[in-house]
């Protein structure tokens, strides 16, 4: 395979901004109250444990991107790992959830500044979803994220550094008024007498089910755009570092800030009878600072659209890689000669952007979804490390993360762990979304018999996998009471380590053209 190396235009100071403008997104709008609903004040050690595992795996994804520094690397590193049957699933996982992420934010827009013109809001939002005039807001908010990144890298980012400052700002601000316009730190214990009202189980659901990791997993973006990444060696990883941990200052200040802000008569029947529809907004509100309001409108204008912005690019580049891995057809991997952008790919994403607008109407319906994609597209990547350590020699090495392979092989079983948690309904649909698009590749992709047969026995592992996660999470004490939660902990926890070994020793791929892309990024 004929690696090519792109200009680089991206420094330290505009990758920081592609990561802080993909990360604060609608996230700071409604984040903050779903988990508190789900674990209370304990919600606070839920973004704690999230900024923690997301900035470990931003390092895993760095030490493979800093390797191989491709365009939209984060769609392809399982199959480089292993081949194209196993990464798939991994792949479409990544893509599709980063897509659907563009119009969740243009929903989200919306879905706020709605609320401006109350007369009109029957028209534009009801039933809490958009109506069809709704959709096509939206659609025109996609179609302007289209044409910005359109006309190539360096637009994106002088327009990306700009709106990642006042996507900053504007959270920082409010959080800072709240907190000094009233704060009820009584409400930290008020239910139960306890931080962590709703037990220790809740802070891991609320990781998964109330946005923290879809408000985090925009620090994927910088790494898709490691090709363009001047000296990748020392940016990206630092650029990854930078972004998380200013996100993460910013959402843990807003949860503190909800938590104490709510006037502690509202706590009576407990976080989770809270009822919302624009928290922020809301809340300011019922605290007597209502000139807050309009910047918290245009913030909720500035973040989900910066936040889409970054995140097109970044699927472009994505599905541009995939089609160059045969798992997309070829005809989406051109790239434009004079504004070096996949104008194909970006016109398809949008495509399918519009198609997700119809789906889910609201950011909550789409969030639990979300974050579930992004959760299965998390798992190859500690595998994908801990394969290139026994692959590749440490001199080749531009970054090499310390304890990597204990670092690899925690992130996988915390993330399967985290899997079970969900609602078993949406796991159910997932995996069999993923079978599906899978059998279908696998049809499209092989000739006879033994191709067949070929294909299956470098995949099936997963089969097995995805197949006990699911009955994981069936029998989970989210949705079932016969199991002691501590036995099936230790149940889970076994099988993620299991599986870890398992999945890492099974067939690799494409070991030979990380050492070709190595040799060549060296020069």
């Amino acid at each position: 395979m004929k690696v090519e190396v792109s200009k680089r235009t991206i420094g330290l100071i505009s990758a920081t901004f592609i990561g802080i403008s993909s990360i604060i997104g609608s996230g700071w709008l409604f984040a903050a109250y779903r988990c508190a609903v789900v674990a209370g004040p304990a919600s606070i050690f839920s973004w704690i444990i999230g900024a923690l595992v997301i900035c470990l795996l931003a390092m895993c994804f760095a030490e493979i991107a800093v390797l191989y520094p491709k365009r939209g690397v984060t769609a392809i590193i399982p199959t480089i790992s292993h081949n194209k049957f196993f990464g798939f699933p991994f792949a479409i996982s990544n893509w599709l959830g980063v897509v659907a992420v563009v119009a969740l934010e243009a929903e989200a827009t919306i879905q706020y500044l709605i609320n401006l013109f109350p007369n009109m809001q029957y028209y534009f939002y009801h039933d809490n979803q958009l109506t069809l005039y709704g959709n096509l807001l939206s659609i025109l908010l996609v179609c302007s994220y289209c044409l910005l990144n359109y006309y190539g890298v360096k637009i994106l980012t002088k327009t990306n550094n700009i709106l990642s400052t006042l996507k900053v700002l504007i959270p920082v601000i409010t959080a800072v008024i709240i907190i000094s316009a009233a704060f009820h730190h009584e409400n930290f214990t008020v239910v139960g007498n306890n931080i962590i009202p709703y037990g220790y189980k809740s802070i891991f659901t609320a990781i998964l089910t109330s946005g923290i990791i879809v408000s985090f997993n925009g620090f994927q973006t910088i790494v898709a755009f490691s090709s363009d990444i001047k000296n990748p060696g020392k940016v990206i990883p630092i650029s990854l570092l930078l972004a998380i941990m200013l996100c993460f200052s910013i959402y843990l200040l807003l949860q503190i800030g909800f938590i104490g802000g709510l006037p502690t008569e509202l706590l009576a029947q407990g976080w989770k009878n809270l009822e919302f529809n624009a928290p922020i907004v809301q809340l300011v509100a019922i605290m007597g600072i209502g000139f807050l309001i309009p910047v918290i409108y245009f913030g909720a204008t500035i973040a989900p659209s910066g936040t889409a912005l970054t995140f097109t690019g970044a699927a472009t580049n994505m599905s541009t890689a995939m089609a160059k891995n045969q798992q997309l057809p070829s005809y989406f991997s051109k790239i434009h000669p004079i504004y070096k952008t996949p104008r194909r790919a970006l016109l398809l994403n949008a495509a399918l952007a519009i198609i997700f607008l119809f789906l889910f109407r609201s950011w909550g319906e789409m969030a639990e979804i979300l974050s579930l994609f992004h959760v299965v597209s998390y798992l190859p990547i500690p595998i994908a490390l801990y394969v290139f350590r026994n692959t590749i020699r440490r001199h080749r090495y531009y970054f090499h993360l310390p304890l990597g392979r204990t670092i690899a092989i925690s992130l996988f079983v915390f993330f399967t762990y985290l899997f079970t948690m969900a609602n078993f309904r949406i796991a159910t649909e997932l995996v069999i979304m993923l079978a599906i698009f899978q059998i279908i590749f696998i049809t499209l992709n092989v000739k006879t018999t033994n191709n067949l047969f070929r294909a299956i026995k470098q995949c099936w592992i997963l089969v097995i996998y995805f197949i006990t996660i699911l009955f994981f999470v069936w029998i989970s004490p989210n949705n079932k009471n016969f199991l002691n939660k501590h036995i099936f902990d230790l149940l889970v926890l076994s099988f993620g380590t299991l599986s870890f070994l398992v999945l890492s020793k099974t067939e690799t791929g494409d070991v030979e053209i990380i050492n070709a892309a190595v040799n060549i990024y060296k020069k």
